[in-house]
């Protein structure tokens, strides 16, 4: 949980509350080896001071005791650097904000259309003239133009106090797995085949009879027939899934089948693209069957060796699993009651990210 410290005494600037954030040598090298992987001058000195704003705000969150990943920043990858005109910071959990260096006597700050969209706040860092040091400005949740003037800047605490918000509202949201059967979704609950379009070609049948067309269908139909017959009657949970994958393949409208969805966790885990899928189904005494599922995104074939699926409740462990090389998905299977309360989560080293249902 995110908490503002008692202790913290800004020192004061203007009308605003801001601080001078020492950059540590080490810091100062890390953006040169950066800025000088960069095809222009002009690219060299906006990655340069891109990076000490970073860094900046970084050591300043480190203080704030708000955990943050450099290494799932887009600012941290080169391709983004190359391309973009990017300042993000990632804040574990939340999501990318967005840090805009400026220099002394600037009064307002540019804002590129690439870093409009996709970001939980702005802060603006003046970075001094020998870059030894970067006064944090103040921030604002949102922006609309491309030009940011500094006298529209909110103060440091009410940084502190919309990440705080953030995270209030994100550990409150609960995703209601029995609405899924009434086809209620969240937004950021996808149809896995609208997510994974571009990833397993569609089954086509070219060049069939009438005859075979029909006789293929009935041999569908008696599978699909089959496969229902086994999900509500079989015990044995892992044949009930079985069967249910097997739906999803021939008969994916089947409501038999149960429903799954899948969330795209974004880079928020070390730099890794990764998406949560869940399923459900309901079972003939009343209860529900729970299938937890981690997959690979993007280019990515294989699941980062030691990511880890965790099954929590009152953020206990009940149930782990833990990929090694060349899993292409990991998996957790198990029942719960209606109403009962879990808690999902997905890590890798100091990252982690965690979503709540309830049944």
């Amino acid at each position: 949980m995110i908490s503002i410290p008692h202790d913290y005494r800004p020192m004061l600037y203007s009308t605003n509350l801001v601080i001078s954030i020492p950059i540590s040598p080490a810091n100062r090298q890390l953006a040169r080896q950066f800025a000088q992987e960069q095809p222009t001058q002009e690219k060299v000195m906006q990655v340069y001071l891109n990076m000490l704003a970073v860094q900046a705000v970084n050591v300043y969150l480190q203080m704030m005791d708000i955990p943050t990943n450099l290494e799932a920043s887009d600012s941290w990858h080169y391709g983004d650097r190359l391309c973009t005109d990017v300042a993000d910071l990632s804040i574990t959990g939340i999501g990318s904000l967005e840090c805009r260096p400026i220099q002394a006597g600037e009064s307002h700050c540019l804002i590129p259309p690439e870093v409009r969209e996709d970001r939980i706040g702005y802060v603006v860092v003046q970075i001094d003239d020998d870059h030894r040091s970067g006064t944090i400005l103040g921030f604002v949740p949102k922006v609309e133009a491309s030009i940011l003037p500094i006298n529209q800047l909110q103060s440091l605490d009410a940084l502190l106090i919309h990440l705080q918000e953030l995270n209030n509202a994100k550990e409150q949201h609960v995703t209601q797995l029995s609405q899924w059967f009434n086809n209620i979704f969240e937004t950021n609950w996808q149809m896995v085949e609208e997510l994974f379009a571009n990833k397993a070609p569609a089954v086509v049948f070219l060049g069939e009879s009438d005859q075979e067309t029909s006789n293929l269908g009935a041999a569908v139909a008696e599978l699909s027939a089959e496969m229902v017959h086994l999900i509500q009657s079989t015990d044995d949970e892992e044949t009930r899934w079985k069967a249910a994958e097997r739906l999803w393949t021939i008969d994916p409208d089947n409501p038999a089948s149960g429903v799954r969805r899948v969330m795209d966790l974004g880079i928020q885990l070390a730099g890794k693209a990764i998406a949560l899928m869940v399923a459900v189904l309901r079972k003939p005494d009343q209860t529900v069957a729970i299938l937890l599922r981690v997959y690979p995104m993007g280019n990515r074939r294989y699941l980062p060796p030691g990511l880890r699926l965790a099954g929590l409740q009152d953020n206990k462990s009940f149930l782990e699993t833990e990929s090694r090389d060349r899993d292409d998905y990991i998996q957790l299977k198990f029942c719960a009651e209606l109403g009962e309360h879990f808690q999902v989560r997905v890590s890798l080293a100091e990252a982690s990210i965690t979503e709540s249902f309830v049944v």
